[in-house]
Formats: structure tokens, sequence, C-alpha cells
């Protein structure tokens, strides 16, 4: 890539080493990031920006992940570049969404889930679903967090919520267990929860919300 960079830098075509890439128009790079520890990751995503930014031709560039560091570092590297999120959705369509910001405002897996479980309190279509995503939301705020389990986040009564709602909700084993629609008190209990990781634990706030 380097190679087809500096040969098309020449504004000329006369002047370049060879005509073989006078024709190509986009350099597509699918997700280069597999099997990759986190150094050689940002590696790599400086190495890339930095080819991407030497470019002075027509040549346009799309790159595609789902690593949100590779992500960070490869955003941070071109800064003017656009960037977009493929979303898949529930009808089967697909929505190509542009994310004018790094990953903790515009991708990360953590702020889908509250996402989700935002816009069914809003709707009130709490479902038995909802509680497993919100557990995962725990579970990853912890980890981030540094705690070494995710129900030391709860709330005072830790043990309440621990052995009643989330345990109970998310890890039903029996058929005979699981009930069509929560209680009104699960529901609440949603939102309770949700609002308690919000409120404590430092998630950003978008202004006049």
């Amino acid at each position: 890539m380097d190679q087809v960079i500096t040969i098309l830098n020449f504004a000329e075509p006369e002047g370049r080493e060879t005509n073989q890439f006078d024709r190509l128009e986009y350099v597509f790079i699918d997700d280069p990031v597999s099997s990759l520890d986190d150094n050689h990751l940002i590696e790599l995503a400086v190495n890339l920006g930095g080819l991407i930014k030497s470019s002075r031709s027509d040549l346009k560039f799309i790159v595609t992940t789902h690593s949100p560091l590779f992500y960070n570092v490869l955003f941070n590297e071109l800064k003017n570049k656009v960037c977009y999120l493929l979303e898949h959705l529930d009808d089967g369509t697909y929505a190509l969404t542009e994310k004018p910001g790094d990953s903790n405002k515009s991708f990360s897996y953590h702020l889908h889930l509250k996402q989700t479980i935002e816009q069914a309190i809003a709707e009130n279509k709490v479902e038995r679903y909802h509680f497993t995503l919100l557990r995962n939301l725990y579970e990853k705020t912890s980890s981030f967090l540094g705690y070494p389990n995710w129900s030391e986040l709860l709330p005072d009564d830790k043990q309440l919520y621990l052995g009643r709602v989330m345990n109970f909700t998310s890890h039903s084993t029996l058929s005979n267990e699981a009930v069509a629609e929560p209680t009104p008190a699960e529901k609440a209990m949603v939102k309770l929860l949700l609002d308690n990781l919000k409120d404590k634990y430092g998630f950003w706030k978008q202004e006049g919300v």
C-alpha cells in the first residue's frame, strides 16, 4: 500500500514508475486487527493512519472494524475523516449513520446496551431479556472500573437486588419459570438499577438531558 500511495502521489501519470495503479480509486481494508494484541493493534492503527494521511491523490480509503480501540486510534490519527456506524435493525434492514466522535461517543457496546434499555423504559416495553442486558452492562462497567464483582455496583441493599432480581431474571433455567412479561415492580427495578449506574458511576450525560 505504501508503494501504491507513493506512486500515485506523482500528479502526472507520465512521471510514475508504473501505470498499473492509475485506475485505482478505492482501497478497502476489512478489520485488519484479528489476533493482534493491543500493542500491535495500536501500532497498526498509527501506521495505517500515517499512510492514509500521506496520500495526496484522489485515492479513497474505506476501513471497517469491530474494535473500539482500533477505531479510537485511527479516528484520532485521521481527525477530519468521516466515520460511520453500520447497524443491523430489527426489521432486517441496515442503517449507515455518520459518527463524528471516538468510540466512547459513537459505538461502544456498553452504550448500545444502555440506549436499548433506556428506550425500553421510555416506551414501557421492558421484557425479560432487558434484565440480561442490564446485568451485562453492570459487568462491563465493573470490569472497566476495576471492581472484582459486578454486584458491588448495586445499590445499598445489594443482596436484595442480586437475589431477587438480577440472578432470577437473567439466569432462569426452567421453562416454567419464565413469565411472558415482567411485573410493574420488576420494570421499575430495571429503571432504578439503570439510574443507579448512570448517577453513581460517571456515565456521560448530554447537555439538557
